[in-house]
């Protein structure tokens, strides 16, 4: 389902119904207001201009007009469905939920489209130069030097990004709440790739988080029955949409 999903936000910047060039506004690093760049044919045309070549393109973030309103649309419609998973549970299993529907509602998503945005490899490869039809927002700025805890953990937000360290070190510091998955956890990295991390202590691999990246602890299906592989899916792609801060 994540990769169906996947494949469908890279294929709307890929397709090609007219030849009109795209609209761009660009939010960089230092930048109150957008800039709009107009006339850009192709991603080169954007990714290639001198003022962004500072940029950290792994963090990097595109997102198309149409994909936004379904990216927001999809959100609104899994916070709906946590209120009403939630509103089934009790106790400690409801309060876990409710904390889990809090994140992802301060969650700001955006049409992301999973492309290769680094210059240097979209000059060199005619299939990673796509034109640009249509309405489009980039976002760009500076290396983190952080990462993110989210999901079902005592104190979800912003941790310092250590290099050298893995997943699981950082979940030491945390209590899982109610109905966690306490073998694994999600890596979402900052170019919109997702990694399973497997994190007890019968299962441990050394997974390290690059800068910027999100820890996501989901549901586990041993208490949830069937449920948690969807929200868990659906919350993770939501993720992979967020807009950087």
């Amino acid at each position: 389902m994540i990769k169906q999903t996947i494949a469908a936000l890279a294929l709307s910047l890929c397709a090609s119904s007219s030849f009109a060039a795209g609209t761009v506004k660009v939010f960089a690093a230092g930048s109150t207001e957008p800039k709009t760049l107009t006339g850009a044919e192709h991603l080169i045309d954007l990714v290639g201009q001198p003022k962004l070549a500072n940029s950290w393109w792994p963090g990097a973030v595109i997102s198309e007009e149409r994909a936004t309103a379904t990216a927001q649309r999809q959100q609104q419609e899994l916070l709906g469905r946590l209120a009403a998973f939630g509103a089934e549970k009790s106790g400690d299993d409801a309060a876990a939920i409710n904390t889990l529907r809090q994140q992802v509602q301060t969650l700001k998503v955006t049409g992301r489209q999973l492309v290769n945005l680094d210059p240097d490899t979209v000059r060199v490869s005619e299939r990673g130069n796509p034109p640009l039809q249509g309405h489009y927002t980039l976002w760009v700025g500076g290396q983190p030097t952080d990462i993110t805890l989210f999901g079902l953990v005592s104190q979800p937000g912003k941790r310092p990004f250590s290099p050298g360290r893995d997943v699981a070190s950082y979940l030491d510091e945390q209590s899982l709440l109610s109905g966690a998955d306490r073998s694994y956890a999600w890596v979402v990295y900052p170019d919109g790739r997702t990694q399973k991390a497997p994190v007890a202590y019968w299962n441990k691999r050394h997974v390290e988080p690059m800068p910027g990246s999100i820890i996501f602890v989901g549901l586990t299906d041993s208490l949830w029955s069937n449920t948690p592989d969807a929200l868990n899916a659906d919350i993770l792609r939501t993720l992979t949409q967020r807009i950087p801060e």
